[in-house]
């Protein structure tokens, strides 16, 4: 027990340093690649509404910013909404009182440190904008700037309004945890019922009246270039408006009830989207739930199942399956656990194998010349071949073009013709399968569950490792250097809404792990061999123990010629060859000479091709080799050689469609943004 605690505590480690990387190689980024970032904790509007129209805005700007020189706002200029800005005033407000800011009537883009200015730019905006002189700084800074909108309430004969827009859609460029404002007015309206108003942008605002002769509104989590407006309505007569762009010689109100009604029923059509968007995102979450519930249910079941016994076999004489089997499909199935070969894990094996029983069944003959080379060479049809064999007959064809051709040859056409060398080596492989498949010794079925579940612990352990390095990223991400900037990355709300998400995720990630432990269970139960195909593998591992410990038995009968040199052909599948005929040795040393083959009718060289062919050592530097071993190596290379070039070529083909999509890449550019915001 207390080793598993010291474990679980080691893992949880790992993976908090984990979670701390990712974290500070985000920061790091967002630090290098953000030079000007600034958001608001908060956002504060103080408006005063005097009796001739006018109004007073206090705006205090509570900002964390980096790497900022300037800070601005515009208005866009509209006679018919004011018809002039007015008293325009920068203050800094610090721990110790406040500083004033000097007043300069000259647009800059960087407007010098402590100064500011409000006027009409160059652009056709009145601008607002002051010098912070925080170049190279970053910090948390308070700002207030006031001024007066002239003109900005209008009259209808049966009320008077006033529609002020404090951010416009797109324009404001800075996001902010919460926007709280207080509209006062001259004096308390005699019926509360006679004082409308409106909120209109983010849909998680909200706006009340706090009493006859004040209106607060508040919004939290203002997303960067999201729109803030406030209109009111009062029907009760407390301005004095004389500007006549603001008079209006009609009745306003029904066409403001109409236009707040339409908008309130698409901003709850919209609400209802969002809401429906849920419930179907919740639908679909349940149903995911249920159908992984239902495929625990069901592989549940194979926990119980029964699995065969099969008996192991010491020693097994003969050769298994002896008048249909091919040497692929025993270099396969000898192999085969319970995961489907690739062909690179057999085919030395396989393709060798074949060539010695194309040799025995006098398809081809095999020689070696005086240098020890091996020479192959074509002496029949490809008739009665199964179709693995065929494989290899029709590229030994290929190669030699009907003449008679080195077994290095092999290594030169894999090079000049590597996809139809490695098509006809796959081929072998998939045919000797899909063999097995047929004659019931491997479950196809069950090979593919095996298949599916093979990656169940990986899985389960990487969802769990995720799953916990994503709760420590968001619990470190409350540090304030991280939080400040996935904040101003990813938005001031993305952390805990990440958390929340986490939260609902919690329990389909339990259940998804629970599938996940079941599939592992149940993989180690599924038999992928059926119980003839279990019970053949074991005697062809019996048939290797007899062949590689033959002479260590005391009592035997020493099998003739031609059931070796079947031994051989199968031996070589199987990866034994050279132990096969160093115990052939000690029971026929005679074969193992030269003189042996070299009668006048040469019968024993026909009658015995495979041990005649392979009779003869070879000797190379320091060790001693054999002509199957040659042929081994000439297969091998040139297999590996048809893999390096088909990846040489992908690889090429690939890097140049790169190439392309990197220079787009590099042709585009980019824009400026505008409004609300820093510089």
């Amino acid at each position: 027990m207390k080793e598993k605690v010291i474990r679980i505590a080691k893992k949880l480690a790992v993976l908090s340093i984990i979670s701390i990387v990712i974290l500070g190689f985000v920061t790091l980024i967002i630090n290098s690649e953000y030079e000007k970032m600034q958001y608001l904790e908060e956002l504060d509007y103080d408006v005063v509404a005097y009796e001739n129209g006018d109004i007073k805005v206090t705006e205090t700007w509570d900002i964390r910013v980096k790497n900022t020189n300037t800070l601005f706002k515009t208005f866009k200029l509209s006679p018919s909404k004011y018809s002039d800005i007015t008293d325009v005033e920068v203050k800094e407000i610090t721990k110790n009182g406040t500083k004033e800011f000097e007043k300069i009537d000259e647009e800059m883009y960087h407007v010098t440190k402590d100064c500011y200015y409000g006027l009409e730019t160059s652009r056709r905006e009145f601008e607002i904008a002051w010098g912070i002189g925080m170049d190279t700084k970053s910090g948390r800074r308070k700002y207030q700037i006031s001024y007066v909108v002239k003109d900005a309430l209008t009259d209808y004969y049966d009320c008077q309004e006033l529609y002020w827009q404090f951010l416009e859609e797109g324009e404001n460029n800075i996001s902010a945890k919460k926007v709280i404002g207080t509209i006062t007015f001259p004096k308390d309206v005699q019926d509360m019922d006679n004082l409308k108003i409106w909120g209109h942008g983010q849909l998680n605002g909200e706006i009340k009246k706090l009493n006859a002769h004040q209106v607060q509104f508040r919004l939290d989590n203002l997303r960067a270039g999201a729109r803030l407006e406030i209109r009111t309505v009062t029907q009760e007569k407390m301005f004095n408006i004389t500007n006549s762009n603001k008079i209006r010689n009609y009745n306003g109100m029904p066409s403001i009830v109409r236009d707040e009604t339409k908008w309130a029923n698409e901003a709850d059509a919209e609400s209802k989207v969002l809401q429906n968007i849920k419930i179907v995102l919740l639908v679909i979450y349940v149903i995911i739930m249920l159908i992984y519930a239902i495929k625990i249910f069901r592989i549940r079941g194979y926990l119980n199942k029964e699995k065969y016994k099969v008996k192991r076999i010491k020693y097994f004489r003969d050769i298994p399956r002896e008048k249909i089997v091919t040497p692929a499909e025993a270099a396969y199935l000898y192999r085969f656990n319970k995961t489907r070969l690739n062909t690179g894990a057999v085919q030395q094996d396989a393709v060798s194998a074949t060539i010695l029983d194309l040799c025995l069944k006098r398809k081809i003959t095999l020689r070696t010349d005086e240098k020890s080379n091996v020479y192959i060479k074509i002496i029949a049809g490809d008739e009665d071949l199964s179709q693995d064999e065929k494989q290899i007959y029709k590229l030994l064809k290929s190669v030699g073009g009907g003449e008679e051709f080195e077994v290095k040859e092999l290594n030169t056409y894999a090079h000049n013709r590597y996809s139809t060398y490695s098509a006809r080596i796959n081929n072998l492989v998939n045919s000797a399968r899909e063999s097995l498949y047929k004659q019931k010794l491997i479950d196809k079925s069950e090979e593919r569950k095996y298949r599916k579940y093979d990656y169940a612990k990986t899985k389960f352990g990487s969802l769990i490792n995720i799953y916990i390095v994503s709760i420590l990223i968001q619990i470190y991400a409350y540090i304030p250097i991280f939080k400040r900037a996935i904040d101003i990355m990813f938005g001031i709300f993305t952390v805990s809404t990440i958390t929340k998400f986490l939260f609902i995720l919690l329990p389909f990630v339990c259940e998804l792990l629970y599938y996940y432990r079941i599939q592992d269970i149940v993989r180690n139960k599924i038999a992928v061999l059926t119980k003839e195909g279990a019970e053949e593998k074991a005697e062809w591992k019996g048939l290797v123990n007899y062949m590689t410990d033959f002479s260590n038995f005391e009592e035997k009968v020493v099998p003739d010629l031609i059931l070796w040199e079947k031994y051989l052909v199968y031996a070589t599948a199987l990866g034994i060859a050279n132990e096969v005929i160093e115990q052939m040795k000690a029971f026929y040393p005679e074969v193992f000479v030269k003189e042996y083959w070299e009668d006048e009718n040469n019968e024993k060289a026909n009658l015995y091709p495979i041990l005649n062919f392979s009779a003869n050592p070879i000797y190379v530097k320091s060790y001693v080799s054999t002509p199957i071993n040659r042929i081994g190596s000439g297969v091998d290379n040139a297999y590996h050689t048809s893999v390096v070039e088909i990846s040489r070529h992908s690889s090429s083909s690939r890097w140049r469609r790169r190439s392309v999509a990197s220079q787009v890449e590099a042709e585009a550019g980019g824009g400026r943004t505008a409004g609300m915001g820093g510089r």
